[in-house]
């Protein structure tokens, strides 16, 4: 809560430069954000619709991406 888990993110340019991202869902409210008052690094190449895969986010997200947003659809889940 409150930005206080930082999940481990992997992206397509994880050699790349770094810099200061906010992430958001689709609909961009409040509950689609992720690091709005603490940013996380990540590559600075990124661009909407770039695939970011979080790591270790736990059966809490799973649960969460159950549910559609907004009218938005249920996320896929994909456990490795």
């Amino acid at each position: 809560m409150d930005e206080a888990i930082r999940f481990q993110f992997t992206t397509a340019g994880d050699n790349d430069e770094l810099g200061a991202c906010v992430l958001a869902g689709p609909s961009c409210d409040s509950a689609d954000v992720l690091y709005e008052k603490r940013p996380m690094m990540l590559p600075v190449i990124l661009r909407a619709g770039d695939k970011v895969v979080i790591r270790n986010c736990g059966a809490y997200t799973t649960t969460c991406a159950s549910t559609g947003l907004n009218g938005f659809p249920p996320l896929d889940v994909i456990v490795l």
